[in-house]
């Protein structure tokens, strides 16, 4: 069975391949809006700055499913799904009240008032309810940097298309067994089974073995038990529905179950916004973004209408509010996404509002991920693809009033220029007390690669079931808890090693989530599956010599610790205090922050310093270059754009700026050059500060003012890493030993408003080849042809957690070449630590670093550190990747690292008025500092990145 134009194409992925590298051709346009105004699809290989050829041209038309999504969040997501789908249609099936709505009930051929009557008259009891659904999945990205398979709703491509598509022209018996378990009967077989065909599935496009099972409308029944046919109930034979509601026929599917692909508003919806089809189901699950373990974000209709005037009982599934979450939300990435009350508002204002204190500290309007009709399915927003006229058009005829559907939408993966959408039949049955999904070789469907205007390119979906991470997927914690422990711990190794080979004992151990005091061995043993245990046994080696350092002659110094605190000082408690790229804001008129920002002597802003920052930046670089000879050869430089949004935030004077263009927003580069000047290694921090939350929210004691924090740590002390990077990097390229370039990077508008601004800027024309930095002279440097082939984003490296002393974060971004780079930093910290018993024998019987509460008291000599660098992976639930600059470059291909100290989000000291020197562990930031800075100079110099 084929399709017209569509076949399961053996070179499938090579076709998707080089569509993908058309579309990600230098000088096409790639836009980078904010995350926070739109999530955009997760992007499958080659990403769009994958070098050409460093990811291997994937073969045939297979489309791989890993054992973790199989396990964690297939399995027992689809089973949830069956179970409220079931529960409901079998609410329906017996006259009971139940969740669909009317309006979609009415006039619907799948229920038709004869069936409707019967269930009423309880004469449906003898019919198996049974569904052979199809369902439209993809995955998705949320604002914690996960990437789940979410639930769009029913496959836009019909009832009948993915099951029939699942069998093979031999598959007869396959097929009677999945009958025979749907029916809950053990005798029924081809014999007496027979198939009528509807509109998407006509009978020359059946299978081979079904095709002669195929009946015409006026067959006789005589003989048949099982009628398998996806037609609505009202289309279906006289003849048909006599005998179902005598209960001497059985049909499969139950044919409520059709009601969800016969709303004619959904198809007239669907004239004007492809895959309208989809919604209806989405409608009985309008609350459960994190509770089903597949994604399925919210939808429902909304009223805005004068109360006085509204007609009650209008027949739709009324859901008035929907919950904000945020990526600095103070909740474990991993945890369900229930939000909390402080960020619950109605739907028309978190799709459109863009006012101060409707988005609050860290909102920003959902429109763009979000689709919106009238109640006569007439399109008003289909946000993924919409401008700021648009959503102005949009939000203007919500405010005129209306009822009005909605579905909040997140663009599926995407594989180069096309979206993948697995279209995949859901077998399930509901047996006495509970619902039962097929697990025995049930039909799979198939993946689609989607494209406007194109042919669709069809894969079969592939479930892994690789020696180790199968067993891996499958590990359970005594607890009775998933694989969030030993399970994750024995995926992290059996993906280093992938990408790797055989790892060192050490780098095995860094990348376990296990008691500090617990080696790789001894992990390896307690393991109860011996099996894994011997498979991951046989991936790790013995330690090996990390090697002779390149930089800390000049880093495990008393004057670069010295140096670092009084940067840190300088930079938080100097004359430059509001470093906030939305500053000055209108908002703030007549408040004042509360307790909190009278003891810190908080005001508001009456000017923004950001640009004063970067001055200072520039100035202090063009020190080194001088006092390193380096004058002509090393430069200083701004990255240029604007901040632009879809959005009115004319609150902010700064983005007001932007808009007039009486001001720019900059990146501040320092180019160091290497012998390659084709390649370039990032090493990059963000220079702005955040609003603090203590003087901002009530419930902390605040007004709603928004003034920028010190930033000691956040980002001070990177800020600081990158400045003294420049010290010990700029001589090394002065002597010809570094490989390749090394570009110092200060990135602005990490924090809200602006969010990641600087680095999708910079990611932005990395990806477009449209690279220009402007020097201190005017000149332009063209950096469109070098190749970035690493980069290593700092956030926050100051701050020793006293709950898990002593530990930080190398959290890799996604891709074997990001795993490559966390290497490489494990390394570097492997060398530190080797060397810090040597160094402390110069100073003996010396204490930790004492905190100290101003800058000008620099803290007294103590011992060099041991650090424990933690590798944690993009999907690891305790990297904080998502939650920083790393993750753009991670998104668009970028292999990149993030150094993070061991981030705790239920702190204070960060976003409040606590974020000064008094929370620096100078002992900790200087070894951190130091083992970043190797890291960058070991890439620099490698003869391979």
């Amino acid at each position: 069975m084929s399709r017209p134009g569509r076949g399961r194409e053996e070179d499938g992925w090579r076709r998707i391949d080089a569509e993908a590298r058309a579309a990600f051709a230098a000088g096409l346009p790639f836009p980078l809006p904010a995350y926070s105004e739109f999530m955009p699809a997760p992007h499958l290989a080659p990403k769009p700055y994958e070098r050409l050829g460093a990811t291997p041209v994937a073969e045939g038309a297979s489309f791989d499913v890993s054992e973790y999504e199989q396990a964690d969040e297939l399995e027992p997501g689809l089973a949830r799904v069956a179970a409220h789908l079931l529960d409901e249609l079998a609410k329906l099936a017996r006259g009971q009240p139940h969740e669909m709505s009317r309006t979609l009930l009415t006039d619907n051929p799948a229920w038709p008032a004869e069936l409707a009557e019967a269930a009423r008259a309880g004469k449906l009891a003898h019919a198996p309810l049974a569904v052979l659904f199809p369902l439209a999945l993809s995955r998705t990205q949320d604002d914690k940097g996960n990437v789940p398979w979410t639930l769009f709703g029913a496959s836009h491509d019909g009832p009948s298309r993915s099951f029939w598509r699942s069998f093979g022209a031999s598959d007869g018996a396959r097929l009677a067994r999945v009958v025979a378990w749907a029916a809950r009967d053990a005798a029924a077989s081809l014999e007496g089974l027979r198939v009528l065909v509807d509109d998407d599935v006509p009978a020359e496009a059946l299978p081979d073995f079904a095709r002669a099972l195929a009946s015409p409308d006026d067959a006789s029944l005589a003989g048949v038990r099982t009628l398998l046919t996806f037609r609505p109930f009202a289309e279906l034979p006289p003849a048909v529905r006599a005998a179902f509601l005598a209960g001497t026929l059985r049909l499969l599917p139950h044919p409520a179950s059709l009601i969800f692909f016969e709303h004619a508003g959904y198809r007239l919806l669907g004239a004007s916004l492809p895959r309208a089809r989809q919604i209806p189901l989405l409608h009985l699950y309008p609350r459960v973004e994190g509770g089903y373990t597949i994604r399925i974000p919210q939808s429902g209709w909304l009223d805005e209408i004068d109360a006085a005037t509204a007609k009650p009982n209008h027949g739709h599934k009324v859901v008035r509010q929907v919950v904000r979450t945020h990526r600095w939300q103070r909740a474990q990435r991993d945890a369900g996404l229930a939000g909390d009350g402080a960020y619950t508002d109605d739907v028309s204002t978190a799709l459109f509002s863009a006012d101060a204190d409707d988005l609050g500290l860290y909102g920003k309007p959902m429109a763009r991920n979000a689709q919106v009709w009238r109640e006569d399915y007439r399109l008003i927003l289909d946000g993924p693809r919409a401008d700021a006229l648009d959503i102005e058009n949009a939000a203007g005829a919500v405010d005129r009033g209306g009822r009005f559907g909605y579905r909040l939408i997140y663009p599926p993966l995407r594989a180069g220029a096309r979206e993948i959408f697995w279209h995949l039949p859901l077998v399930a049955r509901l047996a006495p007390g509970t619902a039962e999904v097929l697990a025995d070789d049930p039909p799979r469907g198939y993946v689609l690669a989607e494209a406007p205007g194109a042919a669709p390119i069809e894969l079969k979906p592939n479930l892994l079931a690789r020696a180790g991470h199968r067993e891996a997927a499958r590990l359970r914690d005594r607890a009775g808890r998933a694989r969030h422990a030993s399970g994750g711990n024995a995926r992290k190794l059996l993906e280093l090693a992938d990408a790797l080979g055989t790892l060192p004992a050490s780098l095995a151990r860094a990348a376990l989530h296990v008691a500090r005091d617990q080696t790789c061995a001894s992990w390896l043993a307690g393991l109860e599956n011996p099996t894994l245990a011997a498979h991951l046994r046989a991936l790790v080696g013995p330690d090996v010599d990390p090697g002779a350092a390149l930089t800390f002659d000049a880093t495990a110094t008393r004057a670069f610790e010295e140096q670092v605190w009084r940067s840190i000082a300088s930079l938080a408690e100097g004359p430059l205090r509001n470093k906030e790229n939305a500053d000055v804001v209108a908002a703030n008129h007549g408040r004042h922050g509360g307790p909190a920002a009278r003891l810190a002597g908080v005001e508001a802003a009456h000017r923004c310093d950001l640009g004063r920052l970067g001055d200072e930046l520039h100035a202090r670089y063009r020190a080194l270059i001088d006092k390193h000879g380096m004058q002509g050869r090393a430069r200083v430089a701004d990255h240029r754009f604007r901040w632009e949004t879809d959005f009115d935030f004319s609150w902010s004077d700064g983005w007001a700026k932007n808009q007039s263009r009486a001001a720019h927003e900059r990146n501040v580069v320092l180019v160091i050059p290497g012998r390659d000047r084709g390649e370039a290694v990032v090493m990059g921090d963000h220079y702005d500060t955040a609003y603090m939350e203590d003087v901002y929210e009530e419930d902390r004691g605040g007004d709603g003012l928004r003034a920028a924090a010190a930033g000691a740590d956040d980002n001070h002390s990177a800020t600081t890493a990158l400045l003294l990077a420049a010290d010990v990097l700029l001589p090394m390229a002065r002597d010809g030993r570094l490989e390749r370039d090394v570009w110092l990077v200060h990135l602005t508008g990490e924090e809200f408003p602006s969010d990641c601004l600087g680095a999708r800027a910079l990611c932005r024309a990395l990806v477009e080849r449209r690279l220009r930095f402007h020097d201190e002279d005017g000149a332009v440097i063209d950096a469109s042809a070098a190749r970035v082939v690493g980069a290593f984003i700092l956030d926050m490296i100051g701050h020793n957690n006293p709950r898990d002393r002593d530990v930080f974060q190398i959290a890799p971004g996604e891709g074997a070449a990001a795993l490559r780079l966390a290497a490489r930093a494990h390394a570097a910290n492997a060398r530190w630590n080797r060397d810090v018993p040597r160094w402390n024998a110069a100073r003996p019987d010396l204490p930790r670093a004492l905190r100290r509460e101003h800058g000008r008291d620099l803290p007294p000599p103590f011992a060099h550190l041991p650090l424990a660098g933690e590798v944690r992976p993009e999907w690891d639930p305790r990297s904080a990747l998502y939650n920083t600059d790393g993750q753009i470059f991670s998104d668009v291909g970028v292999p990149v690292v993030l150094f993070m100290e061991n981030y705790d989000i239920s702190r204070t000291g960060y976003h409040d008025t606590h974020d000064t020197m008094k929370n620096i562990d100078l002992d900790y930031a200087a070894a951190l500092t130091a083992i970043a800075i190797e890291t960058v100079a070991q890439t620099a110099c490698a003869r391979a990145p």
